[in-house]
């Protein structure tokens, strides 16, 4: 299981290749789990705004593929410390539901700040493009559909992710 923050799930719920989202890839390959202010970030407050993104992800979440739950609260001496580093509110219910999991649960997310967090509260996080090889060297899809999901996701992401990424698969580092 992984817990997913709000903008890697936008990502992959905005992206296709061969006719499929990115998101269904993810799904196939993992469950994905969200505390209840990513799907509001998402789905609630997407729907409104017509995003499609946010058409996508409540259909996974109302199918069951998409798992949503509260986020407990941690302890108060840490919430004040979350609040100092200035996270959002989804990103704040994304560390305390990784914090209340398995040590084995990892976080999948863009946000740098929320990644920085996470190894520092000795958690394991990993960026979008991480998911994907991972679990393209767990068999869940062969590389060059793994590289195919990779230049799908890269324009939503810092220069040198995807590429970072793609040279590992590639096997040149």
């Amino acid at each position: 299981m992984h817990v997913w923050d709000a903008t890697s799930l936008i990502t992959c719920a905005k992206f296709q290749v061969d006719g499929r989202l990115l998101l269904d890839y993810a799904l196939d390959a993992d469950t994905i789990t969200i505390p209840m202010e990513v799907k509001e970030e998402t789905v609630d407050s997407g729907l409104p705004r017509g995003f499609p993104d946010a058409v996508e992800i409540r259909r996974r979440v109302e199918s069951g593929r998409i798992a949503v739950r509260a986020a407990e609260r941690l302890s108060d001496p840490l919430e004040e410390v979350l609040e100092l580093y200035g996270l959002q509110e989804g990103d704040k219910a994304v560390l305390r539901m990784a914090l209340h999991e398995p040590d084995d649960v990892a976080v999948v997310t863009d946000d740098r700040l929320l990644y920085i967090v996470i190894q520092r509260c000795e958690r394991g996080a990993m960026f979008l493009p991480d998911f994907v090889e991972k679990h393209a060297a767990r068999g869940a899809f062969d590389a060059p559909t793994a590289l195919k999901l990779l230049m799908a996701m890269r324009s939503r992401l810092p220069a040198g992710f995807v590429e970072h990424s793609a040279r590992r698969l590639e096997g040149v580092i």
